[in-house]
């Protein structure tokens, strides 16, 4: 998981919300296809949640509303622009316990929130491909509710810090990874290429890559 910040809203949806009595379940096709690719494309093309590949059609992606659309305390929140994320598919049609993501969790709430710009400080990845949080409520919510250390998910998180340590090794061989080398390894990893997309499981690396550069930080006179 890491921090998605929300651009400005779709003129489209914002002129559907305007119209009377405008609910999701009413939204056209034209603009829910807008609204796919907008939120594929500010998320890197990655799901908001596990950080798979999800692409702007409707049988690569899903729109997830963070607060339930159907709850009554958050129905109001249905066409809320800065309450929609893209998530993938999440194992839809497969058992619960293999579903992940929006799939699994379904109009359960969570704590932890992609758009909160202080969400990538509460969880953690180990070195298994485990994603994890010291507050209890969140940890629940990715373990439980999102199913985010699902087998193929941890593993998937795993093989890409493995690579991209390997790939450290032969870029840097012999070598000290200084905090300058760190520094440029993460601004790539942030940047999203030509097309605008980002890595897949991106934040592994960039978790690791922040957590070793603030031991070199504490350990300078």
């Amino acid at each position: 998981m890491r921090y998605i910040r929300k651009g400005q809203e779709p003129k489209s949806l914002l002129e559907y919300r305007l119209t009377p009595h405008a609910t999701y379940e009413g939204l056209p096709q034209k603009v829910k296809d807008e609204l796919r690719e907008r939120l594929a494309r500010e998320q890197g093309f990655l799901c908001c949640y596990c950080m798979q590949r999800i692409k702007p059609e409707p049988e690569g992606m899903k729109i997830e509303h963070w607060a339930s659309q159907s709850a009554p305390a958050t129905r109001h929140r249905q066409l809320d622009w800065k309450n929609l994320l893209g998530a993938c598919k999440g194992g839809e049609g497969s058992p619960q316990r293999q579903q992940h993501c929006d799939t699994r969790k379904g109009d359960s709430p969570i704590q932890v929130n992609p758009t909160d710009e202080g969400c990538e400080r509460l969880v953690r990845f180990l070195a298994d491909g485990t994603i994890a949080s010291q507050d209890s409520a969140i940890d629940g919510d990715l373990n439980q509710t999102l199913n985010l250390n699902h087998a193929l998910l941890k593993n998937n998180r795993q093989a890409t810090l493995d690579g991209f340590l390997e790939a450290m090794k032969r870029k840097y061989p012999g070598t000290t990874w200084t905090e300058a080398a760190m520094a440029r390894e993460l601004e790539e990893l942030m940047r999203p290429d030509g097309s605008g997309r980002l890595g897949e499981y991106c934040q592994v690396p960039i978790f690791w890559l922040k957590k070793r550069m603030g031991r070199l930080a504490q350990a300078r006179p």
